[in-house]
């Protein structure tokens, strides 16, 4: 059997031989006078304090570890450390056990140190340790005390801002990679339309039909990673949640396994936010879909709506909600659920758990920014076997908007216009030249701000359009509009940008320009702006004579 120390370390033997020896009662009785403040210091201290020995075993427990562990002394003295605070291995993987056995060997190398305990009742909490040796009288070691602090929702705090910071790098990289990769989509996309148009072989243009429709099909892809970089196309306007959610679930119904029982429960009294119905339909129905996935033999897909008021700021993953009311839709599945592991990186772009072919990793990486463009938040809850859980918190708008029907515009006949094209990629000027020609117009294209600045300045009288890349090197579009419009104040410009409306647009778009295009577009979306100009007066109806380009410029 174990013997028994004091909460000092002392064996009591010896204070009971010191007792019995001749004018040691006095010593005695201060020594026991001082250990019962000692224990009393140890077993009221607002920390955890608690001794093992060299293999393992708890010789001591104070009432706070007692009350914070939720073990009574009964229940956890002469008990390995492992399999009663410590769990065999964290939820990080790493295994404690090795790590135990070296602090019990070894404890001056281990005077301070953090790793995951466990209670009781099975919840995982993060100590910070800082560890002592305990010597017998003769200086050989015979365990260690050991006293903790909780620093869990510090711990869990840190881990929010680690993944808010990686979540901003990764969207820095994918909104870099999604607006380069829409510029080729552009070119690609352009020619194939040239192709199509010039050709009279039904082979052929249907060969540039199916290029046509790959390149659109990849543009999709960068518009979900542009999503997630929050520099995606998205107009707000009054919209009705409820009638997103009920138009999201007649999609499902229509097209997921009859097994999954689609439920909605809409009692948000207040619906009405401003935002993009698209971007939001499509947020809803990727939550919906990767729900469907995990319910591979059916189950219940449920939608719920109700309004929440914030008092406080608060903090929800890496979102920043403010003092205000709120929408909340709840989408939850009782589908496989997933490991906490997954559930840090679901919003990760190219991160799935799916088959190869079955996903790109974007859906759930576009729906987390969609989020943020709304300024919003987005949780996740979900445990293996117990399906999973998404909450979408939306700040809501006090009058639904008045829903007008669009007047019918008359139609303005296209007109050929004299056009400058500024593009720092060499495929979207070739393409540009040769498609917007085959339509009539004329057309001049320059690869920097330097050159497009020159041509303008001495023929900016016989230009109708300019059509100006927003990202380009040494001055960007925004840059470039202000010197043209120092030249000529009544330029007409359009943007063009594989970002689409973002900041930098959007700021633009207030010092004059006409309207945005989001790479790729098509022929028919530039007619169709070029249109809506002319019938706003925005370009003269009359038809343009030839321009005499100056030699100097």
């Amino acid at each position: 059997m174990e013997k028994r120390m004091s909460a000092d370390g002392t064996d009591p033997a010896i204070l009971t031989e010191k007792a019995t020896s001749p004018g040691s009662q006095e010593v005695y009785e201060a020594l026991r006078k001082s250990e019962e403040r000692y224990r009393e210091l140890v077993e009221h201290a607002n920390s955890i304090i608690l001794r093992w020995d060299k293999s393992g075993r708890v010789t001591f427990f104070n009432e706070y570890a007692q009350n914070f562990f939720g073990f009574s002394e009964e229940e956890i003295i002469g008990r390995h450390v492992v399999g009663t605070i410590v769990p065999e291995s964290e939820s990080t993987g790493r295994d404690l056990r090795p790590l135990m056995d070296h602090i019990c060997n070894y404890p001056e190398e281990h005077r301070y140190n953090i790793n995951e305990n466990i209670k009781k009742d099975g919840s995982r909490v993060w100590i910070a340790w800082t560890n002592k040796i305990l010597t017998d009288d003769d200086g050989e070691a015979i365990g260690v005390l050991s006293i903790g602090s909780d620093i869990t929702k510090q711990r869990l705090l840190e881990e929010e801002l680690r993944q808010a910071q990686k979540m901003q790098a990764i969207g820095e990289l994918a909104g870099g990679i999604a607006h380069d990769f829409n510029n080729m989509v552009h070119g690609i996309a352009g020619f194939a339309e040239v192709i199509h148009q010039m050709t009279c072989d039904a082979k052929i243009a249907q060969y540039a039909d199916q290029i046509l429709t790959t390149a659109h099909h990849a543009a999709e892809l960068t518009k979900q990673l542009l999503t997630f970089a929050r520099k995606g196309s998205y107009e707000l306007h009054d919209c009705n949640t409820h009638d997103i959610v009920r138009d999201v679930c007649a999609m499902l119904e229509r097209t997921i396994d009859r097994r999954i029982v689609i439920r909605q429960q809409l009692d948000a009294e207040r619906p009405h936010i401003n935002g993009d119905s698209a971007q939001l339909k499509s947020a809803l129905l990727n939550l919906g879909i990767n729900a469907k996935d995990a319910m591979p033999a059916g189950g219940l897909l449920e939608f719920t709506t109700r309004n929440v008021t914030i008092e406080d700021s608060i903090a929800i993953s890496d979102f920043q909600l403010g003092p205000g009311q709120y929408l909340r839709i709840n989408v939850s599945d009782n589908g496989m659920g997933m490991s906490e592991g997954v559930r840090q990186r679901i919003f990760e772009p190219f991160f799935t758990t799916k088959d190869s072919g079955r996903g790109a990793g974007l859906g759930l990486a576009a729906v987390y920014g969609t989020t943020h463009m709304h300024k919003g938040a987005i949780q996740c809850r979900s445990e293996p076997g117990k399906g999973s859980c998404f909450d979408l918190y939306l700040p809501i708008i006090k009058d639904c908007g008045k829903h007008l029907q669009p007047c019918r515009k008359a139609e303005i006949p296209e007109r050929s216009i004299r056009m400058m094209v500024v593009d720092d990629e060499a495929i979207v000027r070739s393409y540009s030249k040769t498609l917007f020609e085959m339509h009539g117009h004329q057309v001049e294209t320059f690869a920097t701000a330097a050159e497009a600045i020159d041509f303008y300045r001495h023929n900016h009288s016989h230009i109708d359009l300019v059509l100006l890349d927003m990202i380009m090197p040494h001055m960007d579009g925004q840059q470039l509009f202000a010197e043209l419009k120092l030249i000529n104040p009544a330029i007409k410009a359009i943007l063009a940008s594989g970002y689409s409306v973002e900041s930098k647009v959007q700021e633009i778009v207030a010092d004059g320009i006409l309207a945005c295009l989001k790479k790729p577009f098509t022929y028919d979306q530039l007619k169709g702006k070029i249109s809506e100009m002319l019938r706003e007066g925005h370009l003269p109806p009359e038809p343009i004579q030839e321009w005499q380009t100056d030699s100097s410029a």
